[in-house]
């Protein structure tokens, strides 16, 4: 409302002035807030000063005892208003009574003396108690302010003016102007003779026109105050009268603000202002270009692609892995997730555990693993009484004659490449530290000081249940990869038992071939390690991962355990020929983190729910837009939608402008990374059955759940890209100055984003709300309120 009734004073004042009147404006808030603009003059410095007292905002008060206090103090000094007639254009929410009883005894003499009177303009509401019995005369204007508003707020393609006054409409408002001109008589037939020709119609469709109607003028007796009110009411025509006394015929207006009589114009339609058309081409425009602007899928696509197809890319040996996880898969039945895992702890040079019952084919796994390497393969039962020489070998005779304390380890754990050792967690404490060093450090120590480098590439655990006392907790720990290993189903068992003994496709010369490739990828895979990148949000998703295993699951992960999980993390993005970790890759934290088997699926879940990229940047960048926009919509009503300067727009404003432009090209550049980071992740889902280390079960059902929420998180950072753009591009000189402040406007409309109010803030007064809230802000809160039920 308080633009409105600048409004209604900028058009009082160009009246005045049209007939060479001067003009006082005086703002108010509160009774010691009242700011007065000078003389108005009929020129170029008036009109600049006028418009930068509207400028600012008035507050947001409504006690007018400041304002009739400058006037009071004026009368006796030289800047004399006894000749002047008062308005007073307000929302009608003042106090009752409006001003203390000295104030109004003031008020009566110097109307009595002086023929001073006071007039009101209430405008968006029809009645106000307080303001009857402050003025001689009341006038209504817009009283259906708050149904206009919320046909604009529906219709995204209307400016959100309520009115505009043209300038073929003479409207003449001797309301605010010095009287010296004429007598009073003269002044009430010149009241009763000017149309008041607001054009509503100029701006509003058929449709709105349903809703809100242009209505006569018509001098109503009000029973309360015994105060004349002259009310635009409701006219169903949607027309205006001639207020001659003799009545008139109806008018109605079009939009250059010409007038046609009713009978011409009965089946015409109402038609959008050139203005309205020219915002509306304008913000179709600016959106367009906006959405040619976002940079399109391709680019994310072709770099991964670029990644992919390089020359020296270990995607081009991929299919060494695949055979060798087919290789270890063959013959055994519902072991896929196993074979992937082993293959990835030896490549990635970590070592695996598998707990479940015997029988269940992890010896054999192991085996296979070892075929593949070609070295060595050494294999041991632990119970409680196994002893050093029966893993680490003999002590040497010859040695001891010596007085050297060497083992003979040949065929032994320190010399082997791959090892099973079943029932690991049966370590006794004679062995337990050796075999710690052994798979942390891939050192024994053989006596009189000699470190002995072991060639091991991985150690296959297996158990058929978890360690039940803190000392074996470090032993676990060192098994960096996990997973439950259970009896074939019923469906699977039909499989087993059928398939023939002889079920071997790979021969003898596939696997001596297999073994110098896996050697030198292994080679590969540990020398590309250091230019795979981990982004800080994958980072930020593993901090949030061990919070959530601490906290609701009661795990303690290691330090050690962390960084030996981002390098397998690397690993996986380097045997796909990327050159980053991305999300995809971090599905493998759940065969890493848990303690106990049934904390995998919880871990699985979680990791579902949050491996999208970047699901708070759209949040920020809205919450910072709405601020930005919602400044840059008012400097750009200070500068009469100037940017550049040019049209004396103060070089203040112009900066701030600039500014944030330059904010909103930040978020632009934020959300256009995040875009890219949705892309990419996007082509990653849909390659997803191809992951070389997950089952296909599972990246299915991963790709089934994370896909559609992949999309959809797509199209909203494309509207929020597109909507920061638009933005930024009305902030830009291609854009009309005169259009400018009612596309900007009209943007922030179109933010459809609702807004929680906690209970304390749908308990506030209107009046409270304006203080407290933009008007962006209070229109959503208004709508908050209609549906708040206490």
């Amino acid at each position: 409302r308080e633009i409105l009734a600048k409004s209604v004073v900028l058009a009082s004042v160009i009246a005045a002035n049209s007939q060479g009147r001067e003009c006082r404006v005086v703002s108010f808030s509160s009774s010691n807030n009242a700011v007065e603009s000078g003389v108005i003059s009929c020129n170029a410095e008036g009109v600049r000063k006028l418009l930068d007292f509207l400028s600012y905002s008035f507050g947001g008060g409504t006690d007018v005892t400041g304002a009739l206090k400058y006037v009071l103090d004026s009368s006796s000094s030289e800047n004399d208003v006894s000749s002047s007639d008062i308005i007073l254009v307000t929302d009608g929410e003042l106090p009752n009574p409006p001003v203390s009883n000295a104030i109004m005894a003031k008020l009566d003499t110097l109307k009595r003396q002086t023929g001073v009177e006071v007039h009101g303009l209430l405008v968006g509401r029809k009645e106000s108690a307080a303001l009857d019995s402050l003025c001689d005369q009341v006038h209504d204007f817009l009283v259906h302010y708050e149904s206009l508003q919320n046909v604009s707020i529906g219709k995204k393609h209307h400016s959100t003016m309520a009115y505009s006054f043209h300038g073929k409409s003479k409207l003449t408002s001797p309301l605010t102007s010095v009287r010296g001109w004429s007598s009073r008589p003269n002044f009430r037939a010149l009241a009763h003779r000017r149309r008041f020709t607001f054009g509503l119609t100029s701006v509003l469709s058929d449709e709105d026109l349903n809703h809100i109607k242009i209505e006569t003028q018509s001098y109503k007796k009000d029973r309360r105050s015994g105060t004349k009110r002259n009310r635009f009411d409701d006219d169903d025509e949607g027309s205006v009268y001639d207020l001659d006394e003799g009545g008139g015929s109806p008018l109605s207006f079009t939009a250059d603000g010409s007038s046609k009589t009713k009978s011409n114009t009965e089946t015409d339609k109402t038609e959008k202002s050139e203005y309205v058309l020219r915002v509306e081409d304008s913000i179709n425009d600016i959106r367009g270009t906006a959405k040619e602007s976002i940079n399109s899928d391709i680019g994310a696509v072709e770099e991964l692609q670029n990644e992919i197809d390089l020359v020296n890319s270990l995607w081009s040996k991929s299919y060494i892995l695949s055979d060798s996880i087919a290789f270890i898969e063959s013959g055994l039945i519902e072991r896929e997730v196993e074979a992937r895992l082993v293959v990835l702890a030896m490549v990635s040079q970590e070592h695996v555990l598998f707990v479940g019952p015997p029988g269940t084919s992890k010896s054999v796994l192991s085996a296979k693993l070892a075929q593949l390497c070609g070295g060595p393969f050494f294999q041991r039962l632990f119970t409680r009484f196994t002893t050093p020489e029966e893993l680490f070998g003999p002590l040497s005779l010859r040695a001891l004659e010596n007085d050297e304390y060497v083992r003979c380890i040949d065929g032994f754990l320190p010399t082997a490449s791959v090892a099973f050792i079943d029932e690991i967690f049966k370590a006794n404490s004679a062995i337990l530290n050796t075999l710690l060093t052994i798979l942390n450090e891939r050192t024994f120590d053989n006596g009189a000081g000699k470190r002995v480098a072991c060639p091991l590439k991985c150690v296959v655990g297996a158990s058929n249940e978890l360690p039940d006392t803190e000392e074996l907790d470090a032993l676990l720990d060192r098994f960096l990869l996990r997973a439950q290993v259970n009896p074939v189903s019923d469906a699977g068992l039909i499989q087993l038992l059928s398939q023939s003994s002889n079920s071997n496709i790979f021969d003898d010369s596939f696997v001596n071939n297999m073994a110098s490739d896996l050697e030198a990828l292994v080679t590969d895979v540990s020398c590309s390690l250091g230019t795979i990148t981990m982004d800080e949000s994958i980072c930020i998703l593993i901090r949030d991962l061990r919070t959530f295993v601490r906290d609701e699951l009661g795990v303690y992960i290691s330090d050690r355990r962390l960084v030996k999980a981002s390098r397998l993390l690397r690993v996986s993005a380097a045997t796909h020929g990327r050159s980053r970790v991305d999300y995809v890759d971090c599905l493998l934290l759940q065969h890493i983190l848990w303690q106990v088997p049934e904390q995998r699926l919880a871990i699985r879940e979680w990791l579902l729910d949050h491996i999208n990229p970047g699901e708070s940047i759209v949040e920020q960048s809205k919450f910072l837009m709405r601020g930005i926009a919602s400044e840059a919509a008012s400097l750009v009503k200070t500068t009469m939608g100037d940017v550049t300067g040019e049209f004396g727009a103060r070089e203040n404003d112009i900066e701030s402008i600039k500014s944030i432009r330059s904010g909103i090209k930040e978020i632009e550049k934020m959300l256009q990374r995040h875009r890219y980071d949705l892309v990419r992740h996007i082509q990653l889902l849909e390659q997803l059955p191809e992951h070389l280390w997950l089952g296909l079960d599972e990246s299915h059902a991963a790709k089934q759940h994370l896909l559609p929420l992949s999309k959809s998180a797509l199209e909203v950072v494309n509207e929020a890209l597109i909507d920061a753009t638009s933005f930024e591009i009305a902030l830009s000189p291609k854009v009309e100055n005169d259009l400018r402040s009612s596309i900007l406007d009209i943007l922030l409309e179109n933010d459809n984003d609702a807004m929680v109010f906690t209970y304390e803030e749908l308990n506030l007064s209107l009046k409270e709300a304006k203080k407290k809230f933009d008007s962006v802000t209070l229109r959503k809160w208004k709508a908050a309120k209609k549906d708040f039920v206490v």
